[in-house]
């Protein structure tokens, strides 16, 4: 079973989003908070995750490490024990000594480098040592490897252990012996003795305890890792032995187990730091870099802490954490100098261990005294003095995270360690110059204020560095990054800095803007921008910037056309405005008119042809100088790659959509005529001292301009229109020759088809002559029509394939018709395409020049031409971008025009009005406010008045589980439709784009129009508030001034978020009149103006809020108006789902109000209630944490405080108020039966439904009968003092299996009064209910079977009920039964569920039985299916992917929190110390040989094949007919097998085939069918029936001995369960009357009436001399009370394991006083023993979301039930296997998909970036 535990590591495993993982994690550091002495035991589960080969789970684990550190206390000592010392005093800090003493040599010398996966260089098997010792031992012999094991006499991880204890002679990788070596660890042992001096024995004597306690402890299962010290150096060794399972010899280390936090008496994170440290030294580079993570995590939060234990003296105290830390930081170095692996990303290495190990260091540093970061300082500066590259990169990585954590020691660290930085950037290797920068970027600024005269000399390395770099070396960033850092340092001098003059520095930089890796470009233009943005007293820009300004305008330029990122593009947009900002004019204008031509029609490359290469400017890198940095480089470089081709707007998207392509083009071309507009702007501007003679750059300028304005190409003349746009736009003084704007405005009058649709046009020509060619020859008259010989235009094209061939269709022949009907169907198709790649360019450019002719001023005498292209464009235009343009320019347009007579304006804004209003699933028409479709039965009537159309469309809302759910339509239907699905498709899309290019334009005027929209723009004004004032107080709207109001307040709700504050309170003037259009009597009215409240609440919170709570809230209450309720109630829902989580603070006073109208009578209002408070229950565990708005009123907050409790106890169940029984109750309720009670009794308070499904036998039915009692009698107190029929007299009534009838009320009998209870049983034949019907009035509880209900539905649904009781609710888990139709008819106001076993088969379940509980509290079916059952169920498939997984589990999670405030799940072994324990046994029998030959007879008949075709067609189809017919015979074939199984009497009937041979085959052998020989159960039956003493022959002798011999009363008494009363009657007859005669019984089963049932168990419980009960399940497994019986015995079983569960727990329940003892009788190898694990399969649901914690869901599959028939070979006497899976020739068969999607993603680098970001990782040590 999967706990809730196991979900979250799951997800922490699994999780598909970082986001998922982490708010795994963050739950986990949770469940430490609520339960802190599982801290051991949860990070021991950690662990593991810190171990796993996948990035993403480790990571996660780290976060898990943190968020469980989070809420561990910090460790303080509790009892102080008095100072001790010593004679000797410690003179010198051990910190220092253990620094100075730390030989870094002899670690690289002695100790095997680390690498990937390589062989297990650091472990070995110790032949001679017992477990225990094992992880003390690989300790101390890590210590000896590394030289620190000096530490080990302070106490820190117990390495006591000396010299002899070891193997002797073990090998070094020189083939020396280590013994006859001198160790580190001697030399400093002795040291460090002389420095411990002061450590007092005690000290001693406690450490080495502690040392053997922790070996002892840990003994079970330690690591066997330890180091190898082989002979083979490591490459030979990867060669010979390169796959290595690294888990196989990897057993799991127990930490200790769960200890009291209270009373821990060392640092509660000592062994699980220990076993980290540890796996520091992992031959899988994957743990070592876990156990790195680990640590960080720990250390980040305990590192003050760590080491500590209690019986250390408080002087010592803070020496033995820097010890600690000291000890743990020489590791990481170890680490550092020996970790070999590198991940090369994108030409740069990673290595993560290094990485990882460099960050932990810095957290150890942050904790250490200033004299241990100096010896840190030391040690790192030994690392940099090594010859392996690697051992220099550990070295700088330490020094990055040292200097970037230690700021407060810059001054002091800086100077001392800047040479050996220096040198790293001068490094041979390309990495090692990369960390090398990186470590500085950071002290940066402290290097310009202590070093300035270093500066020049790092600064000129860097530039010559850039010569050097190439795409394929890996510090160009960090490079760039530092230049740039250095060089915008306020105190900069870059005059006095440069070795070079800029003009031969900055073209360094040109190679890097075609960098493959974008923060590259993006360092190398932040770096130019640097230099362009200087402040001129440092270093001005015109004497270097003209000598290179030509070849920067074309690299920017280039790169603009280009470029694929978005945040690049934003940098190059600075970098070009400060470059056309600060170059001199005259420069400027000669360095670019040259290329404007050849720019421009770079602007007009296809999107899909290359540029020419010789247009576009190359920036080679140098060859590198230095021969000997080839090692460097060979690292990355893998051969040199051929020369690609650039295409506009980049590679990215070339095999993108064309959708997707074309957005990326009309981006980088939209982007490029910004860029030369500007540039424009700047050409045309005067130069000074410009020759008379030559012709000015304006006039240059409009010659190429009409030069593509001419051409008949929709690309030059939209990239023209765009230039001469931005042009104005940039320089409001623009004038252009007259010919240009005149030749513009002829333009946009043109009507043209352009050169791109030549090719599609030239085909449509060709194909429709064919089709009219084709029509003539059948003898339609086409020429008179369309005449021969012309061009055939587009409209003549389209009337051909629409009214034309419909009228000619007549005259066609039959058979002609179909040909010409498919040949209109293709033409259509492409005609329909020209005609809309036509109009999209044609749009595109008539916009883009009236956009030019606007911001030119040059506005014709009718303005017609200019807005009808921009209108065309914000009505049809599918790119966002360029409709987001036109709104802009109308905006500015509408500007002009305030002052214009006559005047556009409130057209074309009466224009944009109607476009928002266009879509009618948007904006919803009053006389059908739900487009038509086909209603579903379940979804609520929504018509123009009355109704909720949010409702309405929640319900419709295509869930994922829409297509699963639905049967595949047939193929004709298919057909006729596909076109009206596709003419509906389109113009829903057309819709959607006129709705979006509307609501742009919109906001954008009122952005820009402000506070003057009123005034400037009375037109708009007055459509949002007009209409509003209209409504006046009769409110009788007509439909015609109905829609209007929608109309504007839809305008309304798209303008009110860009409104300015001023307006905004205007429009909270208005809101009474907003609230008069919830009361409407139109649908649609309510429903917009519910939106609008929606809307506003987002930016006028509060303001909203306390109007919605005092006067919208109040109308939920209106008992008499229906519509009333149906508006607040969905202003409601608006409000919960505009303002997401900022409702948080105002929940508590809308869910008591919401619950109320979750009763509500309206069904709508009753759904949108229940959705609400589904919604705010999702909410309500975060409310406690959000504190008050400041400007919240004091009334409010009061009302906050009163409400705030009902939130708690819904929550939190141990915070109910106690609940006084007001009737006295004939028995002694038990604690967990009184909270019971009072949880029932706050239901009860605020009108909620629940389930209460304590375990079976926990008096489930005494609960419900304290709080009927106890409610009416209240009822009629409170209806005597006031008289209100609100609490008139209201019967209750329970409805329950028929065999508890009569249980019920013999119960209410027993416990209350008649007085507060008087029940009526109902029941009978139909004339006898009749006559019950007319006593029901004298009776205020009705007990009934479901049947009974079902049947009378008529009489019960007219009566109004107070409780509603579904004893065994289950029985209404599927919702399509009349039975539950007619349960849920029923009106009452308080409804209860009581079951044990509320899921049986499928979470389905649980929504049948919340659907009669609260109405879409679960949505409608098919989105609880979508929602929740179709993942969870998916996630317990064998075959399903990780995604699945974390799907079910999110959804069953999600499940949990929903439904978990209204159900209460108590279990026996958790409440009920007292009840014996109940033993389940198998007794298996094996087949009889006449058996055995009738199963093996069917496995090879007809009946077989006929199970397997029905099975195979069950799977393969959807016809509902074959299907049922399909089921039938698959279970009545799985009947005779489980009838065959219990007694082949059962199935050989004189009808079957076999009969005759049989009976004679019996004859002959003087046998019989009804012999128990042939029936093994029976022998069984009688042989377990015998070992209880019951049935015991009397002994042979007198009868007189009878009565003496023969007990009255046996020891054990039995439940005999079966499933058929025909195997009843074969044990009455065969068994008990004719073989034990002496046994008494009584038997009940469905023969006996329901009401007199009761009776037989009374009876059997009083009298104990009655041995057995004989029961079918069916009948005796619900409800009853048979704790007489201490043994239960099934001879048959039932498919669903909660009936068994059920019909076990007659016995096994209160007042049993003996352990129950469950017989279940198996027969081997048979279908029996498969559904036995059909039972186990499901029992994995058994404590599901229900139970404490939530389980696997899973019915029973088709596939399975074919595996039912064959007989297992194991039944022929060997062991037996219960399953109900597929047997072994079923291999799994894994498809391509699944196998896909099994697959791991393709690295991310963004990880590296994320997890290795300095920022991020200064940030939390802020924490």
């Amino acid at each position: 079973m999967t706990t809730r535990l196991d979900r979250l590591f799951l997800l922490l495993d699994t999780g598909s989003t970082p986001l998922i993982r982490k708010s795994a994690a963050e739950q986990l550091g949770e469940v430490q908070k609520l339960h802190p002495y599982e801290l051991q035991n949860l990070l021991s589960k950690v662990h593991d995750y810190l171990k796993s080969s996948s990035w993403e789970t480790r990571i996660a684990a780290g976060q898990a490490v943190s968020a469980i550190a989070r809420n561990v206390p910090k460790w303080n000592k509790k009892i102080p024990i008095k100072q001790e010392t010593n004679g000797n005093v410690v003179e010198e800090n051990p910190i220092q000594l253990l620094f100075t003493q730390f030989n870094i040599d002899k670690v690289l010398s002695q100790g095997a480098s680390l690498l990937g996966a390589e062989e297990k260089q650091y472990e070995t098997e110790p032949l001679s040592m017992k477990d225990k010792d094992q992880l003390s031992l690989q300790r101390q012999m890590l210590n000896k490897r590394l030289g620190l094991d000096m530490a080990g006499n302070l106490g820190i991880g117990g390495d006591i252990f000396s010299d002899e204890d070891l193997v002797a002679g073990i090998k070094t990788e020189n083939g020396d012996t280590y013994s006859n070596k001198r160790s580190v660890s001697d030399i400093l042992k002795q040291q460090l003795l002389d420095v411990t001096g002061g450590m007092s024995a005690r000290e001693h004597s406690r450490i080495k305890r502690r040392a053997k306690i922790l070996a002892k402890q840990r003994s079970k299962d330690c690591y066997n890792e330890q180091m190898s010290l082989d002979t083979e150096p490591p490459c030979k060794k990867a060669k010979s032995q390169v796959s290595v399972d690294v888990g196989s010899s990897e057993s799991k280390l127990v930490m200790e187990a769960s200890v009291d936090i209270e009373e821990d008496e060392e640092w509660y994170f000592e062994s699980f730091c220990e076993l980290l440290m540890n796996d520091l030294f992992n031959s899988s580079w994957e743990t070592r870099h876990g156990a790195a993570t680990g640590l960080r995590e720990v250390i980040r939060i305990h590192g003050d802490s760590a080491g500590l234990s209690i019986d250390i003296p408080l002087d010592q105290l803070h020496t033995i954490n820097q010890v600690w830390l000291t000890d743990l930081a020489l590791r990481l170095l170890c680490v550092l100098s020996l970790d070999r692996f590198g991940d090369y990303v994108s030409d740069e290495v990673v290595a993560p261990v290094r990485e990882t190990s460099a960050q932990t260091l810095g957290m150890v540093i942050k904790h250490l005294d200033r004299c241990g970061v100096e010896g840190m300082v030391n040690v790192l500066l030994q690392l940099l003095a090594q010859q392996q590259w690697e051992v220099r990169h550990g070295g700088l990585l330490g020094f990055k995270y040292l200097l970037a954590v230690r700021q407060d020691m810059t001054d002091r660290i800086l100077p001392a360690v800047l040479p050996s930085l220096f040198r790293g950037l001068q490094d041979v290797d390309d990495d090692v110059r990369a960390v090398a920068a990186a470590a500085l970027v950071p002290v940066a600024h402290d290097l310009v204020r202590l070093l300035p005269q270093q500066v020049p000399l790092i600064l000129t390395c860097l530039w010559d560095t850039l010569l050097d770099l190439d795409d394929l070396t890996a510090s160009t960033n960090s490079i760039m990054t530092l230049l740039s850092t250095i060089l915008t340092n306020p105190q900069a001098s870059i005059r006095d800095w440069l070795s070079r003059p800029l003009p031969e520095l900055v073209p360094r930089l040109w190679p890097f803007l075609r960098h493959s890796i974008a923060s590259v470009r993006h360092s190398a233009l932040q770096t130019f921008h640097t230099l362009l943005t200087l402040p001129e007293d440092q270093q001005s820009v015109q004497p270097w910037l003209p000598f290179i300004l030509q070849d920067a305008l074309r690299h920017i330029f280039q790169r603009s056309l280009l470029e694929e990122k978005p945040n690049i593009t934003k940098i190059l947009e600075k970098v070009w405005n400060q470059l056309l900002l600060k170059a001199p004019l005259e420069y400027l204008v000669g360095n670019s008119l040259p290329w404007l031509g050849v720019w421009l029609c770079l602007c007009m490359q296809p999107s899909k042809l290359p540029f020419d290469s010789s247009y576009l400017i190359e920036a080679k890198h140098r060859g590198r100088v230095h021969s000997d940095s080839e090692q460097g480089k060979s690292r990355h470089s893998i051969g040199t790659a051929q020369k690609s081709m650039d295409y506009l707007a980049g590679t990215e998207t070339l095999n993108a959509s064309v959708v997707d392509r074309d957005m990326a083009v009309m981006r980088t071309r939209i982007m490029a005529t910004r860029f030369l507009g500007l540039l424009c702007s700047y050409i045309i501007r005067e130069i000074p001292n410009f020759p008379p003679e030559a012709e000015k750059p304006v006039i240059s300028l409009s010659k190429l301009f009409l030069f593509h304005l001419n051409s008949k190409s929709a690309v030059q003349r939209f990239v023209i229109a765009q230039v001469v746009y931005n042009l104005a736009l940039s320089n409001k003084e623009t004038k252009l020759p007259d010919e240009a704007v005149s030749k513009l405005l002829e333009c946009l009058n043109d009507a043209i088809y352009f050169d791109e649709v030549a090719i599609s046009f030239t085909h449509m020509q060709s194909d429709c002559r064919d089709f009219m060619a084709g029509l003539k020859q059948n003898g339609v008259d086409i020429d008179s029509v369309i005449p021969p010989g012309g061009i055939i235009t587009l409209d003549q094209a389209s009337s051909l394939t629409t009214t034309i061939f419909d009228q000619a269709k007549t005259t066609l022949k039959p058979k002609s018709q179909q040909v010409f009907e498919d040949r209109r169907r293709q033409l259509k198709v492409i005609v329909d395409t020209t005609i809309q790649e036509l109009q999209t360019l044609t749009i595109r450019v008539q916009c883009s020049l009236a956009k030019a002719a606007v911001e030119l001023d040059a506005l014709p005498e009718k303005l017609n031409p200019v807005i009808r292209p921009l209108m065309d464009c914000i009505k049809k235009e599918q790119n966002k971008e360029i409709q987001q343009e036109a709104a802009d320019c109308l905006c500015r347009l509408l500007k002009k025009c305030l002052d214009k007579n006559p005047n556009p304006n409130s057209k074309v804004l009466k224009n944009l009005c109607t476009f928002l209003c266009v879509d009618p699933t948007f904006t919803p028409r009053v006389a059908s406010p739900i487009p038509s479709h086909t209603a579903d039965e379940s979804e609520v009537k929504c018509d123009s008045k009355f109704g909720i159309i949010t409702l309405t469309k929640q319900q419709k809302t295509p869930d994922v589980g829409k297509k699963w759910l639905k049967r595949a339509a047939s193929v004709k239907n298919e057909e006729s439709s596909s076109d009206q699905n596709q003419d509906n498709g389109e113009t829903q899309e057309q819709h959607q784009i006129q709705r979006r290019g509307a609501s742009l334009a919109l906001t954008t005027i009122a952005r820009v129009f402000g506070d003057d929209l009123p005034t400037s723009l009375p037109t708009l004004w007055e459509n949002v508030v007009e209409p509003l004032q209209g409504l006046g107080k009769e409110n009788m709207l007509t439909e015609e001034k109905a829609q209007e109001l929608v109309n504007s307040l839809q305008v309304l709700e798209t303008l009110c978020t860009v409104m300015t504050p001023n307006l905004q309170l205007q429009l909270k003037e208005r809101l009474p009149l907003l609230l008069d259009c919830l009361h409407s009597h139109f649908t649609a009215v309510r429903h917009i103006a519910a939106r609008c409240f929606g809307m506003l609440c987002q930016v006028m919170t509060l303001d909203l809020m306390t109007f919605i709570i005092e006067k919208i809230v109040p109308l939920m209450d209106i008992a008499d108006n229906v519509i009333y309720r149906q508006g607040a109630t969905e202003a409601l829902a608006c409000v919960i789902d505009g303002l997401g989580l900022d409702l948080i603070p105002y929940i508590v006073l809308l869910v008591v109000q919401v619950l109320r109208r979750m009763s509500d009578q309206n069904e709508a209002v009753r759904l949108m209630a229940t959705a609400c408070f589904a919604s705010l229950i999702r909410l309500m565990p975060l409310e406690a944490g959000i504190t008050d708005p400041p400007e919240m009123s004091p009334a409010l907050i009061a009302e906050k405080e009163k409400q705030r409790k009902f939130l708690e106890q819904l929550m939190d169940g141990s915070k109910l108020e106690g609940y006084n029984i007001v009737v006295p109750v004939k028995a002694e309720l038990r604690k967990y039966q009184q909270d019971g009670v009072n949880w029932l009794a706050f239901l009860n308070k605020y009108n909620l439904h629940g389930i209460l499904c304590d375990d079976m036998g926990l008096g489930k039915t005494l609960q419900s009968i304290c709080i009927m009692a106890s409610d009416h009698k209240l009822r009629d107190q409170k209806y005597q003092e006031t008289q209100s029929m609100e609490f008139a007299p209201m019967p209750s009534i329970v409805i329950c299996p028929p065999t508890l009838i009569g249980h019920w009320v013999y119960e209410v009998n027993k416990f209350v009064d008649e007085a507060h209870l008087n029940p009526l049983m109902y029941a009978g034949p139909p004339g006898e209910r009749a006559r019950i019907q007319k006593k029901v009035k004298k009776h205020n509880l009705i007990v009934a079977s479901y049947d009974v209900v079902r049947n009378d539905i008529d009489f019960f649904s007219t009566i109004s009920w107070n409780y509603c009781i579904l004893d065994e609710g289950h029985i209404i888990k599927n919702g399509k039964t009349k039975l539950s139709k007619a349960v849920k008819q029923l009106v009452c106001n308080h409804r209860l569920i009581l079951s044990g076993t509320p899921i049986q088969n499928n979470v389905l379940d649980l929504w049948s039985l919340f659907d009669f509980l609260m109405p879409g509290f679960l949505g409608t079916e098919k989105q609880f299916q979508a929602r929740y059952g179709k993942p969870i169920l998916q996630s317990r498939d064998a075959k399903s992917t990780s995604k699945e997984q974390e799907a079910g589990a999110l959804a069953m999670e999600s499940l949990h929190r929903q439904v978990l405030p209204f159900i209460l799940r108590r279990l026996k072994e958790d409440v009920l110390q007292d009840l014996p324990p109940k033993i389940i046994q198998d007794y298996y029998c094996e087949l009889s040989p006449l058996q055995t030959q009738l199963y093996e007879d069917f496995a090879k008949s007809r009946a077989k094949q006929g199970v397997e075709d029905s099975v195979t067609l069950l799977e393969s189809t959807d016809n509902k007919e074959r299907k049922s017919a399909g089921a039938t015979h698959v279970f009545q074939a799985l009947q005779y097998l489980r009838k065959l199984c219990n007694h082949p009497a059962l199935v050989l009937t004189t009808s079957h085939p076999k009969y005759e041979e049989v009976t004679k085959q019996l004859k002959t052998s003087n046998s019989s069918l009804r012999d128990c020989q042939h029936a093994p159960k029976l022998n069984a039956l009688k042989q377990l029936l015998l070992d209880c003493g019951i049935g015991v022959a009397m002994p042979t002798g007198s009868g007189s001995g009878f009565a003496a011999d023969q007990p009255v009363v046996n020891q054990h008494r039995v439940l005999l369960f079966c499933q058929l009363k025909s195997m009843l009657n074969i044990v009455e007859e065969d068994l008990l009357k004719s073989q034990m005669p002496s046994v008494t019984y009584l038997r009940l089963d469905g023969s006996i009436p329901a009401g007199s049932r009761q009776q037989i168990v009374n009876r059997f419980n009083n009298d104990p001399s009655i041995d057995i009960l004989l029961l079918t399940t069916h009948v005796g497994g619900l409800g009853l009370n048979l704790t007489g019986a201490d043994t239960v015995i099934f001879v048959e079983h039932d498919w669903n394991p909660m009936k068994d569960l059920q019909a076990m727990d007659r016995a096994h329940r209160i007042g049993q006083k003996k352990v129950v003892n469950v017989y279940r009788l198996i027969t081997r190898g048979t279908l029996e023993e498969k559904i036995m694990g059909l039972q186990k399969f499901k029992m994995t649901i058994a404590n599901t979301i229900i139970s404490q914690d939530n389980a696997s869901l899973k019915t029973m599959g088709t596939d399975q039930l074919l595996d039912l028939f064959s007989l297992d070979d194991k039944a022929k006497g060997q062991e037996i296997v219960s399953s109900g899976g597929s047997s072994s020739d079923q291999n799994k068969r894994e498809s391509i998909k699944s196998i896909l999607e099994n697959l791991g993603d393709l690295w991310d680098e963004k990880e590296y970036e994320s997890e290795y970001n300095l920022d991020n990782f200064i940030k939390s040590l802020k924490r």
